[in-house]
């Protein structure tokens, strides 16, 4: 085979911006490792990293690709992984993990004839909106329940009946192809305070069956269940681990956590002054104006998510998403995200909890850009001009003496 053809696909990327990324063509693991933290803002670095893993012999390379490719929107970059997993398992270097089967009917309800229920839940998705599912095995079939409910308005849609084992792993499996994450097998105790919970928030009329269909499928419900994350996670020693809150940033490389934004009520008022500082009539320089901007945005960091009320919401969340990745064996990053929710609810300042303070500023951006886009948009609709075009087109007009 000629260089030329084995070269073919190869992504080629500039070394002097590599290095200013700070990436290693030596070490595409640590490579690829940097850019999974914000996967998605880079496409040309992460085919090229991807490329380049895929050349290694590190058994390690292959799962990481497997984990990120679920999360990958550029489509050049999807095909780029799956390549990449193709030449791994050609190589032996990795083995496509068989696609895991949601459990029979017999798994759920246990080996033997218990009929106690089981219970399973989904990641929280950026809307505050995930999926909680209860089976419980009955004469003749299965009795099933499936909601999906939200932080703000509970119980959304809500489904219950009867149905058998066959039909039972088909939804799951549909459920997990669809979403590209299976959901979560769960303490059922938990799963039914969840779904109990939501009730509680539901518009009053809306889906009045699901306390009966709770109480048919576990008539014996235990009261103030343990959080499912104490299942597989050590509290205290999460508690107490200073390193795992400092690095808990890094929740954002996985899927559970890295779509998640403030919702925009919340930034509303923050934005508002945010616009009104960027908009000043008094005239600074460009540094001077990136610096104020900074320290606007620093203070907004400490303030907007600070009310009990708001840490409870994030901590709840933080510490679902704890039980879901110790689940599937991120073990460090589980530790991470309990640490960051009892930090939260403890009162440490949300500047102090890494990944909370990074979801603001992110969330704060958007929302920046957003409103940035549309004034663009106004302004071009408009004929009048306001003292702040007539000043900022004054300051434009100096320069360009």
């Amino acid at each position: 085979m000629s260089r030329k053809k084995k070269d073919r696909g190869r992504k080629a990327v500039d070394g002097s911006r590599l290095a200013q990324s700070g990436l290693d063509p030596n070490d595409p693991a640590s490579a690829l490792e940097k850019l999974a933290a914000n996967w998605g803002a880079s496409p040309d670095l992460e085919a090229w990293a991807v490329e380049q893993a895929a050349g290694t012999e590190d058994p390690a390379i292959g799962p990481r690709l497997a984990e990120l490719e679920p999360r990958t929107q550029a489509k050049e970059v999807r095909r780029s992984i799956k390549r990449a997993l193709y030449r791994l398992e050609q190589r032996g270097v990795w083995h496509a993990p068989d696609t895991p089967a949601p459990p029979s009917a017999r798994e759920l309800m246990g080996e033997d004839d218990s009929d106690a229920p089981q219970g399973w839940l989904s990641p929280i998705d950026p809307t505050g909106t995930r999926l909680v599912w209860m089976a419980r095995k009955i004469p003749g079939g299965v009795a099933s329940l499936s909601a999906v409910i939200n932080e703000d308005h509970g119980v959304r849609e809500f489904h219950s009946g009867k149905t058998n084992r066959k039909a039972l792993r088909e939804a799951h499996k549909e459920i997990a192809d669809r979403s590209g994450i299976p959901l979560t097998e769960a303490p059922w105790e938990w799963v039914h305070e969840t779904l109990r919970r939501a009730y509680e928030t539901t518009e009053r009329g809306r889906h009045p069956d699901v306390p009966r269909v709770l109480k048919t499928m576990a008539p014996q419900a235990p009261e103030a269940p343990t959080p499912a994350v104490d299942s597989v996670v050590d509290r205290a020693e999460a508690a107490q681990d200073e390193t795992a809150l400092s690095v808990s940033a890094e929740l954002l490389g996985e899927p559970e956590v890295g779509t998640w934004l403030l919702p925009l009520p919340w930034m509303q008022d923050t934005l508002e002054k945010l616009g009104e500082a960027d908009s000043s009539l008094v005239v600074v320089s460009p540094a001077a104006k990136e610096e104020r901007m900074r320290e606007a945005l620093e203070g907004a960091v400490g303030e907007i998510l600070d009310s009990p009320e708001r840490r409870t919401r994030f901590a709840d969340r933080l510490e679902e998403s704890a039980f879901l990745l110790a689940t599937r064996g991120a073990d460090g990053h589980a530790k991470s995200a309990l640490a960051a929710a009892i930090a939260a609810r403890e009162g440490k300042a949300i500047s102090e909890i890494p990944v909370l303070a990074e979801i603001t500023r992110r969330s704060l951006a958007l929302g920046l850009r957003a409103r940035e886009s549309k004034k663009q948009e106004e302004e071009k609709s408009s004929l009048v001009v306001t003292p702040q075009q007539a000043a900022a087109e004054q300051e434009r007009a100096r320069r360009g003496r």
